[in-house]
Parts: structure tokens; C-alpha cells; sequence
């Protein structure tokens, strides 16, 4: 199916869906706590939905009101004889799941789609085996069973965020008391204090000392906060709109990384407004910056759209990682702005981009 897009005002008021990075988390919480939990979530995409089908699969009994409630009882009594889990193509279903499920010593298979099987899983499957995980790769198939067993355990901080959030959510599910040692540098820091938090919006009692993880049991029901890395599309829109648009349903005080995304729509010149309940941003004297990708890959796609139409060149750095998604987002994200007329040159960790004042379209 092919749409054409004409050039119209931008301006209006959005209500942005709710995040799927604290509905991963706050479902799987409540999967593993010891009541029923009603979790307020406004809007189901397609990761959400293979989270929930994936827990629903481990025994967890969770269904929809259709009025933007799920209702969740935990996992209780025996674990399946086998459960098949179908991520589809969701990264944060697989990664958190992978220790859940040793946590449960449950005997499953994952079912991974588009570029999932080809993305990286190490070193957490290694730490896992070591900790009592049977792992076993067969193309699109990852077989896994075992128990975890409570202990000492080190990842780097590098890599992957997801991996550090799953093992804080398995490891409270363990018999004893366990320590997670992050080594190296700490990248998307922001995604590990969302775990955290989810945590504690769930009733779970956290206590973090240095690198030590306590989390008893305990739930109570919550709703899931407006998601920043969807509202920074709408928000990117503003910034070439002067006029401007403004975005309801997010937390002004949340901890998600891509919140970030005002700072650097500040950086570039445009008038940023923010209230406790609504954000508008309108467009200012654009101008280029550097954007370090580190903490936030999931913006760049979106800030490069920005960067095409702000006067002089942005650098985007340190962003990678973007070549091990879904696609590699850095030569995609090339190839569709070079297709609307902008001037983008791909580079090993990064992009180039030299701003117009008006892309052709095409």
C-alpha cells in the first residue's frame, strides 16, 4: 500500500499512548508478584502484546476489560510441563524473559521473528548457564530450561541495558539473596532506573545497596505513565511547526531516557514549553548540534528528521548500536531522508547531517 503525503500545517494537541517500556516491565512485575494486580495501560502494540502472551503462556492469567485495563493474577503452583513463547520481534520480551523464565525454572522455547534471532544475546546467556540455565540456539528456536540459582553476578554495562533489568526483575523470584556487579561503562542508564522503578510502582519493597538488589514480594495497582520515546515523534513535529504541538500523558518527572529528547530539542533552538501535564514545542532558529546516541538510540531516527531542517551540520556520535535493531537504523534512516531530499552522510558509529531549509519530498 503506497500513501502520499502533502504538505500541511503542523499543530495540535496528541495524547500519547502508554509507554512500552514501563508496560514490559510493570506486566512482568506483576506477573511475579504474589496478588492480582489492575494495571491502567492506554494502547497495546505489537512488543506488549508478545509480553503478554508470552506470561500468559508461563501460567500467568491476564485479560483485557477494552476500556484500557489489563487485569493480572500471578503465575502460581507448578510451572507448565513446557511452554512455547512467541516474542515475535520484541528485544525487551526476549532479554527480560530469559532470566524470568530461570528464575521460574521453567522449560520453554522462544519464538523470535525478523532480525531478532540475529541479535546479540551475550554475554547474559553465558551468565545464565553459569548460574544453572541450559541454553540451546536452533536458528529462529531458543530452547532454554534449567533453574537459577542465587549468587554472585557481574554484566557490562555496555552492551545491553536489557539485560541488567531482566536479571532485577529474576533475581527477587530466587530462593536466596543475590548481587549483580554492573563492570565497565553504564549505557541508557535511564532504562535500569525505569526497572527500578517499575519495582517500586508495583509494591515490591526495593532495596539497592551499591550494587546489591533486594526486592521481596508485594504489588499494588499502578498506571503506566505516557511513553517519551512515541511522544518524541509528535514533539520532533512541533519543533518544525511554528505554530507548534503540544503532547498530554507524560510524566514530567519520569525516569525514562528518552525524556531527554526536550533537552536536545532545546539544544537545537526550538521553544520547548513543559508543564507537569502537557509539553508544547514550537519551531525556534534551528541550528546543528552534537547528539550523543549513547543513551538515547531510540531518538535518532526521529532528532535526524530535525537535523535536516536545522541551518549548519549535527553530528550524531556514539550511536552504533543502531546497526544491531530491528534494521540497521543508521543506513535506513539515511536512505529515507536522503529520499525526501536531505544531504546525510552514514558513518561507522553515526551520521552526518547538513540541514536545508526545505526538503523536495519524493
Amino acid at each position: 500500500m503506497n500513501q502520499t503525503i502533502s504538505p500541511g500545517a503542523r499543530t495540535g494537541s496528541v495524547r500519547i499512548p502508554a509507554s512500552k517500556s514501563q508496560a514490559h516491565r510493570l506486566l512482568i512485575c506483576a506477573a511475579l508478584g504474589a496478588q492480582p494486580v489492575a494495571l491502567r495501560c492506554d494502547g497495546i502494540s505489537a512488543d506488549i502484546a508478545a509480553t503478554v502472551c508470552c506470561l500468559r503462556a508461563l501460567g500467568a492469567d491476564i485479560t483485557d476489560d477494552g476500556a484500557g485495563t489489563l487485569h493480572i493474577v500471578p503465575i502460581a503452583g507448578e510451572m507448565p510441563e513446557h511452554a512455547d513463547l512467541f516474542c515475535g520481534e520484541s528485544g525487551s520480551t526476549l532479554r527480560f524473559l530469559l532470566p524470568v523464565v530461570g528464575a521460574l525454572g521453567a522449560d520453554v522455547t522462544f519464538h523470535m521473528q525478523g532480525r531478532l534471532p540475529q541479535r546479540p544475546l551475550s554475554p547474559l546467556d553465558a551468565v545464565l548457564a553459569a548460574h544453572g540455565m541450559t541454553l540451546r540456539r536452533d536458528g529462529a528456536l531458543l530452547h532454554a530450561g534449567g533453574q537459577l540459582r542465587p549468587g554472585d553476578y557481574a554484566l557490562p554495562g555496555d552492551v545491553s541495558s536489557q539485560y541488567i533489568s531482566g536479571l532485577l526483575m529474576a533475581l527477587p523470584r530466587l530462593a536466596g539473596k543475590s548481587t549483580l556487579t554492573v563492570t565497565g561503562g553504564l549505557e541508557s542508564a535511564g532504562y535500569i532506573a525505569m526497572t527500578e522503578d517499575a519495582l517500586r510502582l508495583s509494591g515490591i519493597r526495593l532495596k539497592k545497596d551499591a550494587r546489591t538488589y533486594t526486592v521481596p514480594g508485594g504489588q499494588t495497582q499502578c498506571r503506566v505513565e505516557g511513553d517519551w520515546s512515541n511522544a518524541a515523534f509528535f514533539l520532533c513535529m512541533g519543533a518544525l511547526s511554528p505554530v507548534g504541538v503540544t503532547v498530554t500523558g507524560l510524566a514530567a518527572a519520569s525516569s525514562q531516557g528518552d525524556r531527554a529528547v526536550l533537552e536536545v530539542l532545546r539544544r537545537f533552538g526550538a521553544d520547548v514549553h513543559a508543564q507537569p501535564d502537557a509539553v508544547t514545542v514550537r519551531r525556534g532558529a534551528l541550528h546543528g548540534i552534537t547528539i550523543d546516541g549513547a543513551p538515547i538510540p531510540d531518538l535518532i531516527p526521529v532528532l535526524s528528521v530535525v537535523a535536516a531542517l536545522a541551518d549548519g551540520e549535527t553530528q550524531i556520535v556514539n550511536a552504533a548500536r543502531l546497526r544491531l535493531k530491528e534494521s540497521d537504523r543508521l543506513e535506513s534512516t539515511a536512505a529515507m531522508l536522503r529520499a525526501l531530499g536531505a544531504q546525510v552522510t552514514v558513518r561507522a558509529d553515526g551520521l552526518t547531517v547538513c540541514g536545508r531549509p526545505a526538503l523536495t519530498g519524493g
